[in-house]
């Protein structure tokens, strides 16, 4: 007995040895870069997280500043459209962050406000400037949006990422994290050589999986500035957001409810709100059969509901939907990102100085003391 004793533990501490050489040798390699209260997720193919899902599920945990931050929520357009670096010069004291991931609806847009929620104490959620970027591809349920056999019935990509290490557990009641969440950022760094696995093989077989997959490539802001979009890729643009938004004709009332009560969750927690309704071209708003009904719905839901609230903003840009101004269907070319973002950059400015001080910032810090 005392024999297989000994070995397990010798066993034991062999492993730690060797996981503890492999974590070295993942932050050698990927060293940790973060900049404390913001966050670009635009960037996570250069880092060893490889997608926005896992960048914002692994380092949301930066967020957690008594700073006042303004915090860009939405799909692909709205990282895009609105250039953070911009945003940051127009408001120097504050924190800028890109949150927004690819294909993302309403349900993922609630998500990722309450990841942001469940790293933050109440005086760093009190000093947040939440820009919410909408248009109609957002608004579908999620079951009909992922309708694969690759996750859960309606699990969203960020609820991959959630389940994917072990950090959380599935209940009746959704989603549970297995250890206190500030355990997060230790969390991050253990797994870091599997991270590094991953981003490996990744890399690897990047030409082999844009062969078989057919991926289109990565545009740069060069390909968008000069990019002409042909009557090949409108046809295109059309089945894809057919099959995107479940092969139905309508628009979902049930994620503009659950985005009215996002907002009013928000307003009444003293958060403070955008809604930037972002623009399509011509050739897509005028040729789809959701525009429509989808700007009826966000007049009603949305922008009449909450005009005259205190904390609350609207961003419309109807003016900009120029096909000219547009790399595809529906992200603006970098010299319309510059107008988009002077835009919300006013907006913005209705709600909150260039240099406000951080509210509550003695008591965050007696709060964690």
């Amino acid at each position: 007995m005392k024999y297989i004793v000994r070995q397990a533990g010798i066993t034991a501490l062999c492993f730690v040895c060797l996981y503890s050489l492999l974590l070295g040798l993942a932050l050698i390699l990927s060293p940790t870069s973060v900049h404390k209260g913001s966050l670009d997720l635009n960037t996570a193919a250069d880092t060893i997280y490889l997608t926005s899902p896992k960048y914002a599920m692994l380092g949301r945990y930066v967020l957690d500043v008594p700073d006042q931050k303004v915090l860009l929520i939405g799909a692909s357009n709205t990282g895009v459209g609105f250039k953070q670096g911009n945003i940051q010069s127009a408001f120097p004291c504050a924190k800028i962050s890109n949150l927004s991931i690819g294909f993302s609806n309403i349900s993922e847009v609630r998500q990722m406000i309450d990841l942001v929620h469940e790293v933050q104490d109440k005086f760093a959620q009190r000093t947040n400037t939440f820009v919410i970027g909408i248009w109609y591809g957002m608004f579908v349920d999620t079951e009909l949006h992922w309708p694969n056999a690759d996750r859960n019935r309606g699990d969203t990509d960020l609820d991959i990422e959630r389940y994917r290490y072990g950090f959380y557990r599935r209940t009746p009641k959704g989603p549970v994290a297995v250890l206190p969440i500030n355990w997060l950022p230790a969390e991050a760094v253990l797994i870091r050589p599997y991270l590094l696995v991953e981003k490996i093989a990744r890399e690897l077989t990047l030409r082999l999986r844009y062969a078989v997959f057919i991926r289109p490539p990565i545009l740069t802001d060069a390909d968008r500035e000069t990019r002409v979009v042909n009557d090949k890729d409108k046809s295109d643009a059309f089945a894809y957001w057919k099959e995107a938004m479940g092969g139905k004709n309508a628009i979902s009332g049930t994620q503009a409810a659950l985005l009215q009560d996002v907002i009013e969750r928000l307003l009444d927690a003293g958060e403070k709100v955008v809604v930037a309704d972002l623009p399509i071209p011509a050739w897509h708003r005028e040729g789809s059969p959701y525009q429509a009904i989808y700007e009826r719905l966000i007049q009603d839901e949305i922008f009449d509901h909450f005009r005259g609230r205190s904390g609350f903003a609207a961003l419309k840009m109807d003016d900009l939907g120029l096909d000219e101004n547009y790399s595809d269907e529906v992200h603006p070319r970098p010299h319309v990102a510059s107008i988009w973002t002077a835009r919300l950059i006013s907006v913005i400015q209705s709600l909150m100085s260039p240099c406000e001080p951080a509210v509550g910032q003695n008591s965050s810090a007696q709060h964690r003391s």
